[in-house]
């Protein structure tokens, strides 16, 4: 609590700072990045992306917002010991989670005279991504069906599900400069996206363990893959944190 007081009267002393006087704006040729900024959050400063915009005038701006993304989720399966406590013990067994994401979204504003430090804009952007999850299991068994437990082996199997997704988003937004080449913003719009799930597929490091284990049979073939749909989404869109950015040429 008293770091959100020191930050809320920081800010009162900063904005009253330039009560006198007029915060430059952009006038054409800077270049700008942001982050978002959320003063009451656990985490006030983030960045969900990369955002970069040109002015090209001082009542136009080329915008690109990029993020590129990746987790992974270890989770344990199988303690070592738990199927065979004794000589041959069986392995620590895991699974791993992962998900990947990269989105790009170009874009266009045109912004209006506002005041001295208010500068209100309209534009568009376009919103492409792609990415995929997928989960690995490890598994310890037999690859042979005359193999005995000293003979049983470690494989994997993986389930991947890729996606595609394509929007366009109308925007509405402003930026408060407090200071030179310093504001807070705020940004809402309204779009549609269509995102195209790709079909599902296993894959296995080790086929014959894979068949012997799931199906009974080495020689099994893996499953064909699943064919999924797609997702379609049409409403307003709103940056629930406040923009933090800065001009620089």
């Amino acid at each position: 609590m008293k770091k959100v007081i020191y930050f809320f009267a920081a800010a009162l002393l900063c904005l009253a700072g330039v009560n006198e006087a007029q915060a430059q704006k952009q006038m054409g040729g800077e270049k700008n990045l942001e982050f978002n900024f959320a003063p009451l959050g656990g985490n006030p400063i983030g960045v969900n992306g990369i955002r970069f915009r040109y002015f090209n005038s001082e009542s136009s701006a080329l915008r690109v917002n990029l993020f590129v993304g990746s987790s992974t989720t270890t989770t344990v399966t199988a303690q070592e010991g738990e199927f065979s406590p004794e000589d041959p013990t069986s392995p620590l067994l895991q699974s791993y989670d992962r998900a990947f994401d990269l989105t790009i979204r170009p874009g266009y504003e045109i912004h209006f005279e506002g005041t001295d430090r208010l500068s209100p804009y309209v534009g568009a952007e376009i919103d492409f991504g792609i990415g995929n999850t997928s989960t690995e299991n490890e598994n310890w068994g037999a690859q042979d069906p005359d193999d005995s437990p000293g003979d049983f082996v470690v494989w994997t199997d993986t389930t991947k599900d890729p996606y595609t997704r394509f929007g366009l988003n109308l925007l509405a937004g402003f930026d408060f400069y407090f200071a030179d080449n310093v504001y807070l913003g705020a940004e809402f719009g309204y779009g549609f996206s269509v995102m195209s799930m790709g079909d599902t597929t296993v894959e296995t490091d080790n086929q014959s363990a894979w068949g012997l284990n799931n199906l009974g049979d080495p020689d099994a073939d893996l499953p064909d893959p699943t064919v999924n749909g797609s997702q379609f989404n049409v409403g307003p869109n709103v940056n629930g944190q406040i923009r933090l950015g800065f001009l620089f040429n």
